[in-house]
């Protein structure tokens, strides 16, 4: 692996936990295990003898050399981020299992710790790629995943995980889209220095980008059906608050993004962007193929 990408990695992992304020360090030991476990638990809403991940597992984990690490600040544990080795063919990748950060942190850039924290774990290693995936009716994770990490969208795969006992899933469809993250892009090398890219949906469509679905007026999704060869496909605004308050809206949105997202994309369509008012821009395959040939 390139010494001047692994001193980058480890410049940037350092720098964003600095910004958070907080000390991300590898756990191994039975203390630190039983910390991340409790706050995985913590985050997902699970009560015993339901648990995201068992203190065994995830002792097992570190003891076979996976990643197991956790964001401190003055002793207490805020994130807690769980990955483990895979093979994509031939290739040896890190699979990122789960990342979860206390409600009391979010937004303070704790995930962000976490994650540059692992893409120096991994090129330390020389392991150059991640795949994980997330839930396409969460506005904040398609952002951060898409547009502050730079990872592209693989596939879309419906119920996944089958229903999940816990407070976020409900026992609803768990659809989820895998993303790839690797680690020597240069857009991913752009986005350590912020420089992420945002789409512009006002311009979008006026070169021709239709809404192929959208959040009505009353929190209801509202599919539009379109032939335009890029399309914009937008997220509810708060799906984890519509799970608990309105399990039969968010059934709704769950059917309603498999077939607007997750259709297109077996058919060869691409993820071309996100935005923070939930848009998703979805690009046929000729239509990504131009915009890369573009300057």
């Amino acid at each position: 692996m390139d010494a001047h990408l692994v001193d980058e990695a480890q410049r940037t992992a350092q720098q964003a936990a600095q910004d958070a304020r907080v000390e991300v360090v590898d756990a191994t030991d039975p203390a630190s295990l039983r910390t991340v476990m409790h706050l995985l638990d913590e985050v997902w809403g699970r009560t015993p003898p339901s648990t995201v991940l068992g203190l065994e597992a995830l002792t097992a984990l570190a003891h076979a050399g996976n990643q197991v690490s956790v964001a401190t600040r003055d002793g207490q544990v805020l994130g807690a981020t769980v990955a483990f080795l895979g093979r994509d063919d031939a290739e040896v990748l890190l699979h990122s299992h789960v990342t979860g950060v206390r409600t009391t942190a979010a937004g303070a850039g704790v995930g962000r710790a976490l994650k540059w924290h692992q893409r120096a774990w991994c090129l330390q290693r020389g392991i150059g790629r991640v795949s994980w995936t997330f839930d396409p009716l969460v506005r904040r994770n398609a952002v951060f995943n898409l547009q502050v990490l730079a990872a592209r969208v693989r596939r879309y795969e419906p119920d996944l995980y089958g229903p999940m006992p816990d407070a976020r899933n409900a026992g609803l469809p768990t659809d989820r889209l895998v993303v790839d993250w690797q680690l020597a892009a240069p857009r991913v090398r752009a986005a350590t220095a912020g420089r992420a890219a945002t789409p512009d949906v006002a311009a979008l469509r006026r070169a021709g980008a239709e809404v192929a679905l959208d959040e009505g007026p009353d929190g209801a999704p509202v599919a539009h059906a379109t032939d335009a060869e890029r399309r914009l496909v937008r997220a509810p605004t708060d799906i984890e608050v519509l799970r608990q308050r309105d399990p039969q809206l968010a059934q709704a949105w769950s059917a309603a993004m498999r077939t607007a997202l997750g259709g297109p994309l077996g058919s060869g369509w691409q993820v071309t962007g996100a935005t923070r008012e939930g848009w998703l821009v979805l690009s046929a395959a000729r239509g990504v193929a131009e915009l890369r040939a573009r300057p």
